[in-house]
């Protein structure tokens, strides 16, 4: 070994490597079905997972550019993400501001 560090080119792309949470996302991912032109067949298995994947085609993350083939849009994906997180933010705000009166309701100092 001469101690010299050597470049490793990268596998695929950035894009592959993004983090998709649930049981649908990953397997549109690993098929590397992201693309109209790379579209799947996919089937539901359960009615959590039909009511799921319902959801992911209403807010855009899965597609369908031909009857029966869906691909996953990972631009939507991360906009109904976002989405979702603006959405905690004024709940999470309000969580804290009770915290916060109720222990000063109880401080004995």
């Amino acid at each position: 070994m001469s101690g010299r560090l050597t470049r490793v080119e990268p596998r695929g792309t950035v894009r592959d490597r993004y983090l998709v949470h649930g049981t649908i996302a990953p397997r549109f991912v690993e098929a590397r079905a992201v693309t109209a032109s790379d579209a799947i067949p996919f089937t539901p298995a359960a009615g959590r997972e039909a009511k799921a994947f319902a959801a992911m085609i209403a807010d855009g993350s899965i597609r369908m550019p031909a009857a029966g083939r869906f691909y996953f849009d990972m631009d939507a994906y991360e906009a109904a993400a976002a989405g979702r997180r603006a959405r905690r933010v004024p709940v999470l705000l309000v969580v804290s501001l009770l915290i916060v009166v109720v222990a000063l309701v109880f401080y004995r100092g």
